[in-house]
């Protein structure tokens, strides 16, 4: 599947995307300043490119048709530069990371722009926009999400968009000795309309 918004395109995985992401695991490593640093530091330390590769090629093994739901996609800039990735996940009414089985029921998306060379340049913005459409295209309008009050151009993003705070969790991670709070947010789906209308004017 690829679908194409302003100046990005949200498209499948593919076997190229291997290479960027152990970059992005070992290398280019900046973005995990911002994602969670608690737990993608963690991450990058115990990263085995090995074992990954071996998991990228299974997942590529299970390809999908153009009418299958789709949980993640990556983002490229119009010219075709692979700059990262969105993704779908579940917590459960009290926002804990669940499956549906055990009882995750509210969609939460995420993002990451891990080229830091496309760093504050909209980019984020607009492939943020352009998946939460593609959830509201599917009837999925309960949409969250959510980061730690260090993070402001994640909030920048959701605020921009139409997203409100809905809980505050305070003192919740401490990231450089110290402490932040834990933000969610619900998205209000009228200003997340007015936001794309403003753009048409």
């Amino acid at each position: 599947m690829r679908i194409e918004y302003m100046d990005i395109v949200l498209r499948d995985y593919k076997r190229e995307d291997i290479e960027d992401d152990i970059r992005w695991m070992t290398v280019e490593t900046a973005w995990s300043d911002w994602d969670a640093p608690w737990e993608t530091k963690r991450d990058i330390r115990t990263f085995d490119q090995d074992e990954f590769t071996k998991k990228a090629l299974k997942r590529l093994s299970a390809r999908k048709n153009d009418h299958d739901f789709r949980w993640a996609f990556e983002i490229d800039t119009k010219d075709g530069v692979h700059i990262g990735g969105v993704n779908c996940y579940l917590n459960d009414k009290e926002f804990n990371w669940k499956s549906r089985s055990e009882g995750g029921c509210l969609h939460t998306l995420g993002i990451e722009i891990c080229e830091s060379s496309y760093w504050y340049k909209g980019l984020g913005t607009q492939a943020f926009a352009a998946f939460i459409q593609y959830y509201l295209s599917r009837g999925i309008d309960d949409l969250y999400t959510e980061t730690w009050s260090g993070n402001d151009p994640m909030i920048a993003v959701a605020e921009k968009l139409g997203f409100e705070v809905c809980r505050v969790d305070e003192n919740y991670r401490k990231v450089n000795g110290k402490l932040y709070d834990g933000l969610i947010f619900k998205l209000n789906v009228e200003k997340f309309h007015d936001y794309l209308n403003n753009l048409i004017i």
